[in-house]
């Protein structure tokens, strides 16, 4: 299965040692299912896998951490939907479960960054 991601950058006030913690946390509270740590460099990476729901399957959710002068650069990228539709699924159906995953996932991510007092960083 190939998956699409949703990527963005936030700047978050904490510093970088405490983002990890932050981030954890934050997913706890947006109510994700079977939230566990895969791997983590402190303080500069953590993999998440979390259930969705969605699928028979956990996905991954990954952060990058950047310490910065005001604060922590935090890139995210975030699984939301498959690349291709099964055999027995119609294209219409897959579009648009896929519309409403990425839809639902957008709707997470903007009560995570308000957990973690995220503002954006526009990408480049």
């Amino acid at each position: 299965m190939l998956l699409k991601f949703l990527e963005s950058k936030y700047l978050v006030s904490t510093p970088i040692e405490e983002c990890s913690s932050l981030v954890q946390r934050a997913l706890n509270e947006v109510g994700l299912e079977n939230v566990m740590i895969k791997k983590e460099v402190s303080p500069n990476y953590l993999l998440i896998e979390y259930s969705p729901g969605w699928i028979g399957k956990t996905l991954e959710i990954e952060f990058v951490f950047k310490g910065r002068q005001n604060g922590t650069e935090v890139y995210v990228k975030w699984p939301y939907a498959e690349e291709v539709p099964s055999d027995n699924e119609s294209l219409i159906e897959f579009y648009k479960q896929e519309e409403d995953r990425k839809q639902s996932t957008e709707r997470l991510i903007k009560k995570f960054k308000t957990k973690i007092g995220a503002t954006d960083i526009p990408q480049s």
